[in-house]
């Protein structure tokens, strides 16, 4: 095996999340640099034989799939894998490998036009949510209560430019305790986890929209579904929404570039040294 000797820490702003994370890879002695994605210019050939590893911590998805590509396109390691940012990013096909692989999720309808979607929704009942398949911080996801409700969503969808918007996540609605909880893991373990509750009665529970966080007890079965969920997909680390049914946990989806301040406030833990750790364990590994 042969270690890498420099990391590459790509970001492109650099939130408390980021922070975080440098302070505790200087705690830890990484050898990294910080590399402003927005700032860089891959030249092809590279021009030296040693692959790199990428430490992708950008805020656009886009620019985290395509570096993770390129990175191991050209030989190099990256954290996440792209395959992995690729599937996360995309809900409807991380759904497809969680359900596949037995790990308990939402009922859930994917279609690929609004026709499809008002024809499919009564094989999920109403009230039911409705997302695109990419995107976060709960942005464009509705609650559809009616056959009525969806139509209008319908048409607004049709009107608007973007043709992912034409393609249909519906999921059954479930009956939570007006929180959901987010699982930090990294590697083998789930390190720290919070509930998100909603506010003024809004019924997603992003912190990123103002939801309440409080920390919670990791159980095994939550560990458990977690740690399967991100392996599933191929991940080293993730942020995994699990939402509590009357069948038990079921998982709504995996972050593969997942934000954890408020997560690490509200537990205490520090989930960026628990991170620093497993980049360093990876690039002592190397090749």
């Amino acid at each position: 095996m042969v270690p890498i000797e420099v990391v590459d820490f790509l970001y492109d702003a650099v939130r408390l999340d980021e922070k975080l994370l440098i302070k505790e890879f200087d705690n830890l002695g990484i050898n990294y640099r910080l590399v402003n994605a927005e700032d860089l210019a891959l030249s092809l050939p590279r021009g030296d034989d040693n692959g790199h590893l990428a430490f992708i911590r950008t805020v656009s998805q886009h620019k985290a799939q395509l570096l993770s590509q390129l990175y191991e396109a050209l030989g190099g390691l990256s954290i996440n894998p792209a395959t992995s940012i690729l599937i996360g990013n995309n809900k409807a096909v991380t759904l497809a490998i969680l359900s596949r692989a037995g790990i308990p999720i939402p009922n859930t309808v994917i279609a690929l036009s609004s026709n499809v979607a008002i024809k499919a929704l009564d094989r999920i009942g109403v009230p039911a949510i409705v997302k695109p398949i990419h995107g976060s911080w709960g942005r464009l996801v509705s609650l559809a209560g009616s056959l009525e409700d969806l139509h209008l969503l319908a048409r607004h969808r049709d009107s608007m430019e973007n043709p992912q918007y034409g393609i249909y996540l519906i999921q059954e609605f479930i009956r939570k305790p007006g929180r959901d909880i987010r699982i930090t893991v990294v590697g083998d373990r789930a390190v720290a986890a919070i509930y998100r509750y909603a506010v003024n009665e809004d019924w997603r529970t992003n912190t990123a929209r103002g939801g309440r966080a409080e920390a919670v007890r990791v159980d095994p079965e939550l560990e458990d579904v977690s740690v399967r969920a991100t392996k599933a997909i191929g991940a080293y680390y993730a942020g995994v929404d699990v939402v509590e049914s009357d069948g038990g946990y079921k998982v709504l989806e995996v972050n593969t570039v997942p934000e954890f301040k408020n997560v690490q406030r509200v537990t205490g833990i520090n989930v960026a040294r628990h991170i620093a750790e497993l980049v360093l364990y990876i690039a002592r590994r190397g090749w």
